[in-house]
């Protein structure tokens, strides 16, 4: 594929040297560039929500997607930070956090469609991750959550999208777009202090470099002591962090019709130990290896929910991630089309070591390392203005890599002893640093795709969409260097290759220019693979999905009142669920992982937003959604433990019944010169399992808790004072002190399922801005 590679660099510099119509007859001078926007915004009110769900800026309103947007005020008002704070105010919308890939670690599920929980397994995944038009879901560190700093819009879409985020999209698609340089002199900077002992610090420098080159940069630093505490003195102290975020962008334009973006965003994040704390409920993986009749461990702290803050672990443990972003993006602009060139590279890389018994024994911890590289090339031309038929074709070829290390090794002690005296086994005689199982893995995947897509108005109220992506992927997978109870086990490797193509049918109906139907329907697709374990090689199969969807938009009272109303039935085929089980039952390196496919399931629900402006100063948000999900036929799912069972008729992990999210916004000057702004918020989420093992738990007669996590609503507040240059604001996140966990999983160890706490937190924050922004 190198040649496509080369074809597809070739055809990015051949855009940088494009010439601009006008520049053909006449050469530009410096003074007549301006920093504009690549693409001019449509025609707009105040009020009226502006996105790129269609990579051009439109209408929320004119999207016949389901979308949830937010704006940049919204970001900085809510005090949203990171994807969890986001994903609690949009409809049909759930995520589970275990900590597993630090403390910004996340699992997401648009609609019932998840990624994989990969743990030592690699996949493709199922939610695109887009910041600025280029795709981020390939990386060591799983989902990528990045520090939300300086952003100016972020958009998730519901259901496949698969012409304009086909790459891993489809189940949905979260897009992100940063501000970008501009020619104004603007600067700003904010300190932040709270609970645990949390301080933030960071700078953005906006400038002109010449009059069509500009810049733009930011520093963060973040450091916290974390919510959970360590009694051994021997292991981590607590699960605090440190992490830093920079960002460079540049912007040149130098004719009006050429615009160059180049950015570099670089996230390192230092953290300790896991932020969680055990259930006292052993998970089936567990019981395998030590018996059905052995009991959590409780070393005088008790267990969740009694116990939210405190652990005994005697292991060093740490978990690091980094990710180095390079996005370079070329627009050309003509009268009557557009050329837009992402050419993306990611290196990524995540080093963890973990106690892996979960309590003070010194008997096994994990280590794992996992890099990643990540390169892509995304050619695109589109219509510009207003004709009857606007169309986008395009082409993309990705190529990723990741490498993994995982190594289970026995530590000092083979028993425990109980305060009483009493003394457990836990492991045969071995030596300290024996190899209980370790191996490598290098996960590669190539994909080639071609798109297009076009919409025909064929008159003032109707418009008909057309569109399809052909993707063809391989898939390779390579396991070495691989050694169980210190036996050398042979290295094994397979690739497959996989073929698709997902169309896309709607139509719209327009009652007037600000309210209209539409009708969809759109195939999601996600490449089939290999799984390697200890000694063979098993193939699964590609998941493809289509999403059936009817939807209503539009606003009323003179733009004081947004809304969308969606109505969805998605059917599966083949969907992707992992497992792990011990292939040798009580030996704990014959641990394997495999990918499932059920043979059937639907999901079907209905979401509904609305956005009002009450009066000058006060705006309210609502949001509500209903999922109804299935497993059609999955007669032969595999546990861990080696448990067979029937999900037939069960739920999907991740699908909440109801997810409601209700806030206000007001923002009013008090007095000369002096603003505040205040936004309550109540998030609402129903009862839903959070991983296979839950979703089994009525079938196998397991305990509600941990496995089937319940409802909670959850209260936050923010605000704050502007004044001049000048913001001091607060915030208090779980303010009523709900208990509640997101989910179960990577659950192994002696305390018991692990979970996540959310004990209530607050801060202060300040800033100070100097210039005009933008």
């Amino acid at each position: 594929m190198m040649f496509s590679s080369k074809l597809m660099l070739s055809a990015t510099t051949a855009l940088a040297l494009l010439p601009s119509a006008g520049a053909l007859a006449q050469k530009a001078g410096p003074a007549a560039v301006e920093a504009a926007p690549a693409e001019a915004a449509p025609r707009t009110s105040d009020a009226e929500i502006v996105v790129t769900a269609q990579r051009r800026q439109q209408r929320l309103l004119d999207v016949p997607i389901s979308v949830s947007a937010f704006s940049a005020s919204m970001i900085e008002k809510a005090h949203i930070t990171e994807a969890k704070d986001y994903l609690a105010l949009a409809p049909n919308i759930s995520f589970t956090e275990d900590g597993e890939k630090g403390n910004r670690s996340i699992n997401i599920a648009i609609r019932g469609v998840s990624n994989v929980d990969l743990g030592e397994q690699s996949t493709q995944q199922s939610i695109g991750y887009y910041i600025d038009e280029l795709s981020t879901g390939s990386s060591a560190n799983g989902t990528l959550n990045p520090q939300l700093l300086d952003i100016e819009r972020i958009e998730v879409l519901r259901g496949p999208q698969g012409t304009y985020f086909g790459r891993n999209a489809s189940g949905g698609a979260i897009n992100i777009t940063t501000k970008k340089p501009t020619d104004s002199l603007y600067a700003e900077g904010g300190l932040e202090y709270g609970r645990f002992d949390t301080q933030k610090v960071y700078g953005i420098f906006n400038a002109p470099l010449a009059s069509n080159l500009f810049f733009r940069g930011l520093a963060s630093y973040e450091k916290s002591d974390g919510l959970i505490r360590n009694l051994d003195p021997r292991g981590t102290p607590n699960s605090g962090y440190k992490n830093l975020h920079l960002r460079g962008a540049v912007r040149f334009v130098p004719t009006e019709n050429l615009t160059w973006d180049l950015s570099v965003d670089y996230a390192r994040d230092r953290n300790g130990m896991d932020a969680t704390v055990p259930s006292g409920v052993l998970d089936l993986d567990t019981k395998s290896i030590f018996g059905s009749d052995f009991q959590a461990i409780d070393e005088g702290e008790g267990f969740y929910p009694a116990n939210q803050r405190n652990v005994r672990h005697n292991t060093r443990e740490w978990n690091n991630n980094s990710a180095t972003i390079i996005n370079n993006r070329l627009t050309w602009k003509g009268d009557d089309f557009s050329i837009h060139s992402i050419t993306g590279y990611i290196d990524s890389s995540n080093s963890r070591q973990f106690d892996q018994d979960n309590i003070s024994v010194d008997a096994l911890y994990r280590h794992n390392r996992n890099s990643g590289r990540s390169f892509s090339q995304e050619l695109r031309v589109q219509s510009e203005g207003t004709t009857a038929i606007e169309w986008v074709v395009g082409g993309l070829y990705a190529n990723d890599r990741i490498r993994q290390f995982n190594s289970i090794r026995a530590g000092t002690e083979t028993s425990y002893t109980y305060p009483d005296g009493t003394v457990i086994g836990l492991l045969p005689p071995i030596p300290p640093e024996f190899r209980v199982n370790e191996n490598n893995k290098i996960f590669k995947t190539e994909s080639i795709a071609a798109f297009a897509d076009a919409t025909w108005h064929v008159s003032s109220k109707i418009d008909l969409v057309a569109g399809g992506r052909y993707t063809h992927d391989k898939i390779s997978n390579r396991n070495f260097g691989v050694v169980a109870f210190e036996s050398p086990v042979p290295d094994i490797a397979g690739s497959k290759s996989f073929s698709d193509f997902s169309p896309r049918l709607l139509a719209r109906f327009k009652f007037n220019r600000d309210n209209n139907v539409y009708a969809s329907v759109s195939k999601g697709y996600k490449a089939g693979g290999i799984d390697i374990n200890s000694g063979f090689a098993s193939p699964f199969r590609p998941e493809t999905l289509w999403n059936y969807e009817v939807g209503l938009k539009g606003d009323l009272l003179d733009h004081s009142v947004q809304y969308g109303l969606s109505f969805f039935y998605l059917k599966w085929k083949d969907l992707q669920v992992q497992t792990n089980y011990l292939a040798i039952p009580g030996d704990i390196s014959s641990a394997t992982e495999l990918t499932l496919n059920a043979a059937r399931a639907t999901n079907k629900g209905f979401e509904f937003d609305v956005h009002a402006r009450l009066s000058s100063t006060l705006r309210w948000n609502a949001a509500f959604g209903y999922l109804d999900s299935t497993f059609k036929s999955f007669p032969d799912a595999v546990l861990a433990g080696g448990n067979q069972v029937d999900l037939t008729g069960y739920r999907l992990p991740k699908t909440p019944r109801y997810t409601i999210s209700t806030s206000l916004d007001y923002d009013a000057e008090v007095a000369d010169g002096v603003s505040l702004y205040l936004h309550p918020e109540i998030n609402f989420r129903s009862a839903a399992p959070g991983d296979l093992e839950g979703v089994a738990a009525v079938p196998l007669a397991l305990p509600s808790f941990p496995y089937q996590p319940k409802a909670y609503a959850v209260v936050n507040m923010f605000g704050g004072v502007r004044f001049g240059r000048f913001e001091i604001g607060g915030y208090v996140n779980n303010l009523f002190k709900e208990d509640y966990y997101t989910g179960t999983a990577d659950n192994f160890g002696l305390g018991g399922i692990r979970l996540r706490p959310h004990p209530r937190t607050f801060g202060a924050t300040a800033k100070v801005k100097f210039g005009a922004d933008g």
